[in-house]
């Protein structure tokens, strides 16, 4: 079989694939009401992934490139509270579902990622104290599992659609 006759049924199962992953998020997130849930879960957990590999990754290099104002360090939980404040703000009108859900995830990131901060009123992220903060990362991401737990149909659906996906041969 040449090559040009293996595309279209390659394409053929690509197209039916997306369709299957679009009916069942359809059906078991956007039906439910679970999207907005889900943006800020996904933005939550990317938000934590960058920040903590930014904030070690700068520690590790002096000099590297920080956000301050008139010499002052901006940390990144003053960012943080911004975006919860706007995503409420915005929740007051129900403006704007699906971004404000992603502000409030990167939000909660944030904030919790530094909440020994805003408990000890010193910088205490790399000090025995920052542990509050990884405890408070922890809660966050016990969150998510009541999420993935809340999207376990549309979890089940993708874990049956990609089970009958044939195997392309080696």
């Amino acid at each position: 079989m040449s090559g040009s006759q293996l595309a279209p049924s390659r394409s053929a199962g690509s197209a039916r694939l997306r369709g299957e992953v679009a009916s069942a998020y359809r059906r078991h997130v956007r039906a439910p009401g679970l999207e907005p849930s889900l943006v800020a879960t996904i933005t939550y957990l990317i938000t934590l992934i960058v920040i903590r590999l930014y904030t070690t990754l700068v520690r590790a290099q002096p000099g590297a490139p920080d956000i301050t104002i008139g010499g002052t360090h901006i940390h990144h939980v003053v960012f943080g509270v911004f975006a919860l404040l706007i995503s409420g703000v915005l929740s007051l009108d129900e403006l704007a579902r699906l971004p404000r859900a992603a502000l409030f995830g990167a939000g909660a990131a944030l904030v919790l990622d530094e909440l020994g901060l805003v408990v000890f009123l010193r910088d205490v992220y790399w000090l025995p104290e920052g542990v509050l903060s990884v405890v408070a990362v922890l809660v966050g991401l016990g969150a998510l599992a009541v999420n993935a737990w809340r999207g376990r149909a549309f979890l089940l659906a993708m874990a049956g659609i990609l089970g009958r996906r044939p195997r392309s041969p080696a």
